[in-house]
């Protein structure tokens, strides 16, 4: 008499789990139709561009479809986001993902990302500059700005702050399908940032210093959907943040998974992401592993308005910590490697210059 709850309770949970296939089937019938449709464009357009080279105008439909997408599927945007010049990466933090700014010699896109700590905050302004080389290819660099400070120093009643020129880093970008969809973006950074500042005779820990004196590299992929509504990125990041400099600093490979989806509202695209962020390992200073959380997830919101010529971003990055490692818990000051980390604020403007 025992076994026939057991056996209801499974005829409720099977019941249950076809009750939920049938409710996803509109679902999924909606996804398909519109992945049939999306290839039918594709088709479509392929055949115009085949027309147009013979010297045969594309149609008003297709034509009107790259007119609204060109200016988004050109992959941009500040490519070291808040991890760029020696903050270490906390992840993909706040994407470029609007309408992109048009004509011009080269984009130039100056952003500014606000970091707070309890006892401390970051201030990283990077200038980027590229320059379409054809359809397919662009080149560009970013340099960053960095003001780190940090309050009550060592548990004292003393503030210090550390500020200079980050790791400039050189771009490529390498765009591929037939409306440019997809781009993977290489970027090598230059150990330009200051690794060895001191206060008072004491070297400050490698997380306050500009840069590692370590060449560091990074692969991006990003890949645009649009729809009727908006558009979506999907993307990669993998990144080598250095190693072990001569100091015994040193910073863990780091990789992340983003999505992101933003509306057309006119003028005004919001925007919003989440992202996943692993590190292979903590970070070490002078060989002593450090405080540092190693899987992160963000949620991110932003809020772009553009012309042909210039764009402007606002927008937030909230990162939380899955796991992480703590090696000295009666610190003065002692770091939260779960949880909630520091937030990220950002704004930035994008012209298309001459």
């Amino acid at each position: 008499m025992k076994s026939r709850p057991k056996r209801e309770y499974y005829a409720s949970l099977v019941a249950a789990a076809l009750l939920g296939a049938f409710a996803l089937v509109p679902y999924g019938q909606k996804k398909w139709r519109a992945h049939a449709m999306s290839q039918r464009l594709d088709a479509i357009e392929a055949t115009e561009r085949a027309g147009a080279c013979h010297g045969e105008p594309l149609s008003p439909n297709v034509a009107l479809r790259l007119e609204r997408l060109a200016p988004l599927l050109a992959s941009w945007g500040a490519i070291g986001g808040c991890g760029a010049g020696g903050t270490g990466g906390a992840g993909v933090g706040v994407k470029w993902i609007g309408r992109n700014t048009t004509g011009g010699l080269f984009q130039m896109i100056t952003q500014a990302n606000y970091v707070h700590f309890n006892n401390a905050y970051n201030l990283i302004l990077t200038e980027q500059i590229t320059r379409d080389l054809g359809s397919k290819w662009s080149f560009g660099v970013l340099v960053p700005y960095l003001h780190k400070r940090y309050n009550d120093y060592l548990g004292l009643p003393t503030d210090i702050s550390n500020s200079g020129v980050g790791d400039v880093n050189a771009l490529l970008t390498r765009r591929f399908g037939r409306i440019n969809s997809t781009s993977l973006t290489a970027a090598v950074g230059f150990p330009t940032g200051t690794h060895d500042a001191r206060y008072k005779g004491d070297r400050l820990t490698q997380e306050k210093q500009l840069g590692l004196r370590r060449f560091t590299g990074s692969l991006m992929l990003d890949h645009t959907l649009d729809q009727s509504w908006g558009v979506i990125v999907l993307g990669g990041l993998a990144a080598y943040r250095g190693g072990t400099n001569e100091l015994g600093n040193y910073r863990a490979p780091t990789g992340s998974l983003y999505a992101f989806a933003g509306y057309f509202l006119g003028p005004f695209v919001p925007s919003f992401g989440v992202s996943f962020t692993g590190f292979t390992g903590p970070d070490r200073d002078r060989g002593i592993e450090q405080d540092v959380p190693l899987t992160l997830v963000a949620g991110n919101a932003s809020l772009e308005w553009s012309t042909d010529w210039i764009a402007i971003m606002a927008g937030v990055s909230v990162p939380y910590a899955l796991t992480g490692v703590t090696q000295d818990t009666e610190a003065v000051t002692p770091t939260k490697v779960t949880g909630f980390q520091p937030w990220v604020a950002a704004f930035g403007i994008s012209v298309s210059p001459f």
